[in-house]
């Protein structure tokens, strides 16, 4: 909608990873320095963590794309999965036929794939997303794999990719064994709120931005990377609404005053910002009087973000397929793709929403509770004046 506006070949704040637009923040940098470490000296246990929007999905789709010719990879994103259905989908992922669906034989059929592959001078790598909500069990099954070696040399390399609560399970004793078998583990941090700029800049000259004058002003870079608190994903989504508002008032410049505006009137964003806002600060929640409803907001947000992270789990995937021969497959699978995402954004949008609403009717709640209190005190001190006056 803005594109011609500002003069762009294509928006530079998609919500949707793509490597191209990769900003290497000295963070970012870093993680890909560890991930392309544990790929050159075939390390066999990496792991990537972070928070929701950080930039894990696009850090590793950037790195594949530099060195998926020599690699096979395999990509888990449901990891609601027994031992059994965990090998059962990795033989699909690499496209195996396995005599039974025994886990003998798909356990054979694996290691003869990597037997295979390897001698060809070709490494296998699983990377498996939303890591952290392995079973246990499922966990020691990719130990085992994890223990076929050909001399010195692992016949596969796994990647376990997840939020900040993968850390907590790998630092539980029964996945000790594991644990002290990753070699690689980053994780990664929001961008430095002196990055913000830089982080702009780049996203709108790789998306053609060639004018003279900055389109973000300082005042509003500052207020971006307050409300963002440096995290790309919410920095994407407030710097295209705040493009959309310049578009439609004629300005080709955004300022602070234009983030402010976006800000105030686009409620689902600013209740996401204060829900991030109170998380980061370890603040309680408010004292409400329906626990469960509480908990199954809570849920449904974890929910959300699982469905989020599947989607962009399975369009890396989809970019690893993108060959001659199935170019028609891809394109049918990316508009499946997007009607997904569509629908996931706008049931997200609605929940934040829902949240919102929750949050006003708490403080009415409460306000309610503070005049009853109030009117209970009244009554008791016009009571006490009473019996008093009346004794005197």
């Amino acid at each position: 909608m803005y594109r011609k506006f500002f003069g762009l070949k294509k928006r530079p704040f998609i919500l949707s990873p793509d490597p191209e637009f990769l900003y290497l923040s000295r963070v970012h940098d870093l993680a890909l320095t560890h991930l392309e470490y544990g790929i050159i000296h075939n390390v066999g246990f990496l792991a990537l963590t972070g928070d929701v929007g950080a930039g894990k999905t696009t850090l590793l789709k950037y790195l594949f794309e530099k060195v998926k010719d020599s690699l096979d990879i395999a990509m888990v994103f449901n990891t609601n999965l027994d031992p059994t259905s965990f090998l059962e989908m990795l033989t699909r992922e690499f496209e195996l036929n396995p005599s039974s669906r025994n886990k003998t034989d798909l356990f054979d059929a694996l290691t003869d794939h990597f037997i295979n592959e390897y001698s060809k001078g070709n490494r296998c790598v699983v990377i498996v997303d939303e890591a952290q909500n392995l079973p246990t069990e499922t966990f020691e099954e990719l130990r085992m794999l994890s223990n076929l070696e050909m001399g010195s040399d692992f016949l596969l390399q796994i990647i376990l990719v997840g939020q900040p609560q993968l850390r907590e399970r790998l630092s539980d004793y029964s996945l000790s064994q594991l644990a002290q078998r990753i070699s690689v583990h980053f994780h990664l941090t929001p961008l430095p709120l002196n990055e913000v700029g830089a982080y702009i800049s780049h996203r709108l000259k790789v998306a053609g931005y060639s004018g003279s004058d900055p389109l973000f002003l300082n005042d509003a870079i500052d207020t971006i990377g307050r409300l963002s608190r440096g995290i790309p994903r919410v920095i994407n989504s407030i710097c295209d609404a705040c493009m959309t508002y310049a578009f439609a008032d004629d300005l080709k410049q955004v300022s602070a005053e234009v983030v402010e505006r976006v800000i105030k009137d686009n409620e689902l964003l600013v209740a996401f910002i204060e829900d991030k806002t109170q998380q980061q600060k370890g603040a309680p929640s408010p004292k409400v009087t329906g626990k469960q409803d509480s908990v199954e907001m809570s849920n449904l947000r974890d929910l959300l973000a699982k469905v989020l992270g599947r989607l962009e789990s399975l369009e890396m995937r989809m970019n690893m397929l993108e060959t001659g021969e199935k170019d028609k497959l891809v394109g049918v699978l990316q508009a499946m793709l997007a009607r997904e995402r569509e629908r996931a954004q706008d049931l997200e949008q609605k929940v934040i929403a829902l949240g919102y609403k929750y949050k006003e009717l708490q403080k009415k709640l409460s306000d309610y509770d503070s005049e009853k209190l109030e009117e209970q005190e009244r009554r008791k001190n016009s009571k006490f004046w009473e019996v008093f006056g009346g004794k005197k």
